[in-house]
């Protein structure tokens, strides 16, 4: 299967240390974040209590907190810095002359099964 990548803004339009927010098509919303020179994309619903909030999360390093109940996600990898519970899916992203793309995920955002992450 091709990959399929979506424009989504300007790298300068993300804000540094927080998170924006983007429809990726009608099941999918991501959470951008601009952390450094680095830019992070993961599923703005959380797998713990399905609330599309994680861009408003709360950032310390690479990780950020659910701001409902506080479940706490590497941008990186999606898993709890615990290694115990839910995952965050995380999106592939590109920088292609000043804009940020991402790639369009295969699978909904309700399906949470562990398979779906791997």
């Amino acid at each position: 299967m091709k990959t399929e990548f979506i424009k989504l803004c300007r790298e300068s339009d993300l804000p540094s240390g927080r998170g924006r927010r983007f429809m990726i098509d009608d099941e999918n919303e991501a959470a951008v974040f601009k952390i450094g020179g680095e830019i992070f994309a993961v599923d703005n619903v959380c797998p713990h209590n399905h609330v599309p909030e994680i861009f408003n999360g709360y950032i310390e390093g690479h990780n950020v907190s659910c701001p409902v109940h506080g479940f706490t996600f590497s941008l990186e990898t999606g898993l709890q810095p615990t290694g115990f519970g839910c995952r965050l899916r995380t999106f592939r992203i590109v920088r292609e002359d000043g804009w940020i793309l991402i790639e369009k995920p295969e699978e909904s955002r309700f399906d949470f099964g562990a398979d779906a992450y791997e």
